[in-house]
C-alpha cells in the first residue's frame, strides 16, 4: 500500500507539468498576447516593460522557458484588467479564501449527514422516512443551483423579513455589509481575521452573509450523497455475507455500520471527494448568484475582460485542485477497501 501511495504521488508531478504546459499552450491560441489586453489608456512604457519581462517578442520556446522560470519563483504573471498591476498570485490569495469559506462547512457536514441519512432510508425502506428523504433528494438534484439560490434569497431575504417585520433579516448577497471595514488581512479568511482582530461584529456580519450560499451548497450536495449512499447500501444488503452475518446473530446496527457500510462507501467516496474538490475549485454559479467574490466569479470576470494571465492562473489552480482530488481519492480507496490491487 505504501509503495502504491508513493507511486501515485510521484505520478502527479508529470501531470502537474503537463497541466501547466497545456494551459500555457492553449492560452497562446488567444488573439493577441498578454500585453494586448491592457486598457487602451495604459502607459506605453508600462506595456514595453511588460513585454520585455515576459520576452513576448522572442520565439515561443523562449517565452515558455521564461514562463516556467517565473512560475517556479511564484510569479504567475499580473492582472491587466480585473485587478490592474496586481500579481496573479496575490489576487488568487484574496479570492480563494472566500471560496473556501463557503465550501469548508459543506465539505465537513455533508458527508456525515448524507451518509447517515442514506443508511436511515435503507433501514426504513419504502416507509415515510425513506419517501420523505427521497423526495427532498430528488428536489435538491432537480433544482438548478442558481434557481435554488434565488429561491433562498426570496424566502429568507424578503418573505421571512416581511412577515417578521424585519426582526429576522439575512443578507442575500455579498460577503459583508456596506460600510463595514475589513479586518487586518492576516490569513485573508475574513472569519479568521475577524477572530484574530477580536471584532465580534465583523465576525457575525461575515457569518450572516455566508448562511445562504452555504445552505445552497449543502442542499445540492446533500441530495447527491444521500442518493448514492442509499443506492450503494441497497446493493450491498443483498450480498451473501450480509445474510451470513444476520444468520450468525449479529446485531442489526453492526450489520449496517460494520459489514455493509464499509463496502458501500467506495462509490459514495467518489461522489464525496469529487464534490469536495469541486467546491474548492470554485462554485461559479453560486458565487455569482450571491455575489461572493471567490475563485469562480474571478474566472468569469477574467474571461469577460480578457485578463490573460489571470485566466491561465485560475485554470491552473483549479486543475491542480482536481489532480490533488484524484490523488486523495486513490489513497482513500486503498485504506477503505483492501481488496484493491496495488499495481
Amino acid at each position: 500500500m505504501i509503495l502504491y501511495i508513493l507511486k501515485r504521488i510521484l505520478l502527479t508531478i508529470p501531470m502537474i507539468f503537463f497541466l501547466i504546459l497545456i494551459t500555457w499552450a492553449i492560452a497562446q491560441l488567444m488573439p493577441g498576447d498578454p500585453s494586448s489586453f491592457f486598457p487602451v489608456t495604459t502607459n506605453p512604457e508600462r506595456i514595453a516593460l511588460f513585454r520585455e519581462k515576459w520576452h513576448l517578442d522572442d520565439p515561443w520556446y523562449v517565452q515558455l522557458k521564461v514562463y516556467f522560470g517565473n512560475l517556479l519563483q511564484g510569479d504567475m504573471g499580473q492582472s491587466a484588467t480585473v485587478a490592474p498591476d496586481w500579481p496573479v498570485v496575490d489576487y488568487l490569495a484574496i479570492v480563494f479564501p472566500r471560496t473556501l469559506e463557503i465550501a469548508i462547512i459543506p465539505i465537513i457536514i455533508i458527508p456525515i449527514f448524507g451518509i447517515r441519512t442514506g443508511i436511515m432510508t435503507v433501514k426504513h425502506r419504502n416507509k415515510w422516512q425513506d419517501i420523505l428523504v427521497r423526495g427532498v433528494a430528488v428536489l435538491g438534484m432537480a433544482l438548478p443551483s442558481f434557481f435554488l439560490g434565488l429561491l433562498l434569497q426570496f424566502i429568507f431575504g424578503y418573505y421571512i423579513t416581511d412577515i417578521t417585520g424585519g426582526r429576522f433579516d439575512l443578507p442575500v448577497s455579498g460577503f459583508k455589509t456596506a460600510g463595514f471595514p475589513d479586518p487586518e488581512a492576516v490569513t485573508n479568511f475574513r472569519l479568521l481575521d475577524s477572530i484574530i482582530a477580536n471584532d465580534l461584529n465583523l465576525f457575525l456580519d461575515t457569518a450572516q452573509h455566508l448562511v445562504l450560499p452555504v445552505t445552497c451548497q449543502i442542499i445540492i450536495s446533500f441530495a447527491t450523497i444521500t442518493r448514492q449512499t442509499r443506492s450503494s447500501m441497497l446493493d450491498v444488503m443483498q450480498q451473501d455475507y450480509i445474510r451470513t452475518a444476520r444468520a450468525k446473530g449479529c446485531p442489526e446496527k453492526l450489520v449496517y455500520d460494520k459489514h455493509a457500510l464499509k463496502n458501500a462507501l467506495i462509490p459514495t467516496l467518489t461522489v464525496i471527494i469529487a464534490g469536495a474538490f469541486t467546491l474548492l475549485a470554485g462554485t461559479t454559479i453560486i458565487e455569482i448568484t450571491f455575489d461572493i467574490r471567490g475563485l469562480g466569479q474571478a474566472l468569469v470576470k477574467a474571461i469577460m475582460f480578457n485578463d490573460y494571465w489571470l485566466i491561465v492562473g485560475i485554470v491552473q489552480v483549479t486543475g491542480l485542485i482536481v489532480i490533488v482530488g484524484n490523488l486523495v481519492a486513490d489513497i482513500v480507496y486503498t485504506i477503505v477497501d483492501p481488496r484493491i490491487v496495488y499495481n
